[in-house]
């Protein structure tokens, strides 16, 4: 079980509860405090002491990707399982997926729905994910398929697909899916996992930092259908979009898959101002046109009125935006 952590010692406790229950005999625990200055090493130290099969790494802040591949690298398992640290596992849920993937060799990661809570632990709906293979397969053309907190992945599907790549500061379970094939990754339909939804989680912090490296993620994986690789070292060495933008080889393309994450969050202003660069390169310009024209209906929409009205998240934070019209091989 890879589980990081930083300044999570809200919801922790009640996470790591969740895995001390599990039903399925051989759960190890690799807790990554991630640079916390709570009482997060506390809680987890405390886990640790009184689970044999569980293990801390501190670590001075690497960020979730990066910490995540620490903690990948440390498991012994033939199995990698996720678990985030304001969520909760039902007890059942790793023997659930764990005997899936014996039933099913072709099968690389399994993921489950979930049913999404509060801040204090009320119900407020479920996260439905695709079941059905062509769901999971249309899906993850441009979204997470997976509530990334309840995915079991073989380890030699996770290593083969290279891993969690830390330079990838959001977004790095959907450039991992990118990097598989969809034919084998699955979900089960039960709700096995609780998310919790609430203002200090991941999906709320950082909207603009998540849109850019989803959209990263996509360009990356046009890049590999192309050319049969993508601009990682680039990224690493540029570390933010800006930085790529300026170095990146085909940044006109990179300004398209920027453009379409901000309409699709209803952010018009700043959807325009990447087009007004893709208008730049000639190989973008026809497809930044009918963007450009996109953006005129969704200016109309409630999403974008929330976005003007200074709302919180224009988007639902859960990948699943309502859709717009994208010109052939843009940002999908």
């Amino acid at each position: 079980m890879l589980l990081a952590s930083k300044n999570g010692e809200r919801y922790l406790e009640d996470a790591l509860a969740g895995l001390a229950a599990q039903t399925w005999p051989h759960v190890e625990v690799v807790g990554v405090d991630d640079g916390s200055t709570d009482r997060t090493p506390e809680i987890l130290a405390r886990f640790a002491a009184s689970h044999p099969r569980a293990r801390v790494i501190r670590t001075p802040g690497l960020g979730l990707a990066g910490a995540l591949a620490l903690a990948a690298k440390e498991a012994r398992g033939e199995l990698l399982a996720r678990q985030d640290d304001d969520d909760r596992s039902h007890p059942e849920r790793l023997e659930r997926q764990a005997r899936f993937l014996e039933a099913h060799p072709v099968i690389g990661v399994v993921g489950c729905a979930a049913d999404i809570v509060d801040e204090r632990g009320a119900r407020a709906g479920a996260y439905a994910v695709p079941v059905a293979p062509e769901a999971i397969r249309r899906v993850a053309r441009r979204d997470p398929p997976f509530v990334h907190g309840s995915v079991v992945m073989r380890r030699s599907a996770y290593e083969a697909a290279g891993g969690y790549r830390p330079a990838l500061r959001s977004s790095e379970d959907l450039d991992l899916w990118l990097r598989m094939d969809p034919a084998t990754l699955a979900n089960l339909p039960e709700p096995l996992y609780t998310w919790r939804r609430h203002g200090a989680s991941q999906t709320s912090r950082g909207r603009s930092t998540m849109l850019d490296f989803a959209a990263i993620a996509r360009a990356f994986a046009e890049e590999r259908r192309a050319t049969g690789r993508d601009s990682y070292a680039l990224l690493e060495r540029a570390r933010d979009r800006d930085g790529l933008l300026a170095i990146h080889p085909h940044a006109g393309r990179l300004a398209l898959h920027l453009a379409t994450a901000y309409l699709r969050d209803g952010r018009i202003a700043e959807a325009r101002g990447f087009l007004a660069r893709a208008f730049a390169d000639r190989d973008a310009r026809a497809a930044a046109a009918a963007l450009w024209l996109a953006s005129l209906g969704v200016a109309l929409t409630p999403r974008a009125a929330r976005a003007r009205r200074g709302g919180r998240d224009a988007g639902t934070g859960d990948g699943r935006d309502a859709d717009i019209a994208r010109p052939q091989g843009s940002a999908r």
